[in-house]
């Protein structure tokens, strides 16, 4: 029990610091996101392409799933609330528990995160996308216009932030990392693939307040694939 109580006091410095540096690491990319101002023109005429491809394809939800919540507002208060707390809450909760419970994975699914978190951010900057809020007729930006979380009104860094990063959708791509995260901690539960509900979830919240598209979402999930798949190499499930 003694050696324990040392072995525990002796990682605590550890584990702040770690703590410490992915908040510095995040508070940095905010910073940086905010500066990578796009071309609205530009992004505008991607986003635009990208819609004409969807409704080709016929995989175009996002203006019928988007009504369907903007018509209903208790869906709206729901899926706003999901849009602006989850994404800020659920993921730096998991790194904490990944790092004080299983230290053994946690290096691979940080770095994972780090990785697809930069990648993002340098298609944000090198192909910035506007979000079907500001590109696709009809669509309802439904945290604008009931205000939620102060989205009609907002102040400080938000009022700065990149209204042109939308592809990938980092809401998806932090909630699939989450995913993963659950899968690879519980090898062995036979239930850890509901996992996945919650970056499902994630990408019906998305494009039901007009934020992104599928095809944002898709390149989140993908990216994070591709991101395990270097990171975690032979461990790789």
């Amino acid at each position: 029990m003694l050696q324990r109580s040392a072995r525990t006091r002796h990682e605590l410095p550890g584990v702040w610091l770690e703590a410490l540096v992915l908040a510095a690491g995040y508070t940095l990319y905010q910073f940086v996101q905010i500066l990578v101002v796009g071309s609205r023109r530009s992004a505008v005429d991607r986003a635009t392409w990208l819609w004409t491809t969807e409704q080709h394809l016929h995989v175009d939800p996002e203006v019928w799933l988007n009504h369907f919540v903007a018509e209903r507002y208790g869906l709206v208060v729901v899926t706003g609330l999901y849009y602006g707390i989850l994404h800020f809450a659920v993921t730096p909760m998991m790194l904490v528990w990944l790092r004080a419970r299983r230290p053994d994975r946690f290096v691979a699914l940080r770095n994972t995160l780090v990785g697809t978190s930069m990648a993002a951010l340098t298609v944000y900057w090198l192909l910035p996308l506007a979000p079907p809020r500001l590109s696709v007729p009809g669509v309802i930006d439904t945290m604008k216009v009931n205000d939620i979380l102060s989205a009609g009104s907002p102040q400080g860094l938000a009022a700065l932030a990149n209204q042109y990063a939308a592809m990938p959708s980092l809401h998806v791509t932090w909630a699939a990392w989450v995913a993963l995260a659950v899968v690879v901690a519980f090898p062995s539960s036979r239930v850890r693939h509901l996992a996945w509900v919650y970056p499902v979830s994630t990408t019906l919240v998305v494009m039901a307040t007009g934020q992104h598209f599928l095809a944002d979402a898709v390149a989140g999930a993908l990216l994070v694939w591709a991101a395990w798949a270097v990171m975690a190499k032979d461990d790789f499930l």
